[in-house]
């Protein structure tokens, strides 16, 4: 029997793959304001606050109110509260640039809005890199496709945590358009371009990146690198992930003795679990 690989591939990233190394600082700016202790607000009164109050102030409020919508019902994310939040993230005259980043995170969880699309793929032609990165990363939240002709430029961004994250994107939004400039970047220095751009390739169905994937499954190599432990063990179940989507006789090999041998329980369940996807998609 027949299976439909690219709803196949849909199902299998949609339950297992995550982003890989983005090392752009998301960690920083969603977490720089854990120890804030504040009272809850509703989203609006957050706004209220980020408009009227001090500039040293603000990003904090931001950070709440991106909390809040993560937290609330959809009933809460009404037009009026995202046209505000569109307007900061476009304001960079009156705000700072973390309240903006803040803004382009939590327009990420209006999902299916044209709206907050709209407002991020503007965010792309800001003069501020750091905008411009946490917009890329709404729009792949949102899987907005529509935006991938913006999105591939990037590719050849000359900040290399714009190229990393317009790589992983990409490959969220599953537009093959993307390949092209995907397969150039399997030749970039920056081992996390490379291994971002092979997943994401992996993502649409093209194995070129086969080579810097099984790169991703040497745990000598890795350590060289500076890579253990935990950071390891995760980019090595991503790449099993990648390799399971591709036809590639050796990886197969690598992944029988990964489920064998690997000193990890998760990698070892991860190589079995993409050597039973791939039987799957091949009966």
């Amino acid at each position: 029997m027949e299976t439909n690989p690219n709803s196949g591939r849909k199902l299998f990233f949609g339950l297992f793959i995550f982003p890989l190394l983005i090392t752009v600082g998301m960690a920083v700016l969603l977490c720089g304001a854990v120890l804030l202790t504040t009272e809850r607000e509703t989203p609006e009164t957050l706004i209220a606050a980020i408009k009227s109050g001090s500039p040293g102030k603000r990003w904090q409020k931001a950070f709440e109110l991106s909390n809040e919508l993560n937290r609330s019902k959809n009933s809460l994310r009404s037009q009026s509260l995202l046209s505000e939040m569109a307007y900061i993230l476009r304001d960079g005259d009156h705000y700072d640039t973390k309240t903006r980043s803040y803004m382009a995170v939590a327009l990420a969880h209006f999902r299916g809005d044209k709206g907050a699309v709209d407002a991020l793929r503007t965010a792309l032609r800001d003069t501020n890199d750091e905008i411009k990165l946490y917009a890329l990363w709404s729009l792949g939240q949102l899987g907005a496709r529509s935006a991938s002709a913006e999105i591939i430029p990037f590719l050849n961004s000359e900040d290399s945590n714009l190229k990393e994250m317009s790589a992983y994107v990409l490959g969220a939004l599953g537009d093959t358009s993307a390949v092209p400039g995907l397969l150039a970047l399997l030749r970039e220095p920056s081992a996390n371009i490379r291994w971002n751009a092979a997943l994401s390739l992996a993502r649409l169905g093209d194995g070129s990146g086969a080579s810097v994937l099984m790169e991703m499954l040497d745990r000598r190599a890795l350590a060289q690198l500076g890579i253990s432990g935990q950071q390891a063990e995760e980019m090595m179940i991503n790449a099993t992930k990648g390799l399971a989507l591709i036809r590639n006789e050796e990886s197969i090999r690598i992944l029988k003795g990964l489920a064998q041998d690997d000193e990890s329980l998760k990698v070892r369940q991860a190589a079995m679990n993409a050597l039973q996807y791939r039987e799957t998609q091949e009966a």
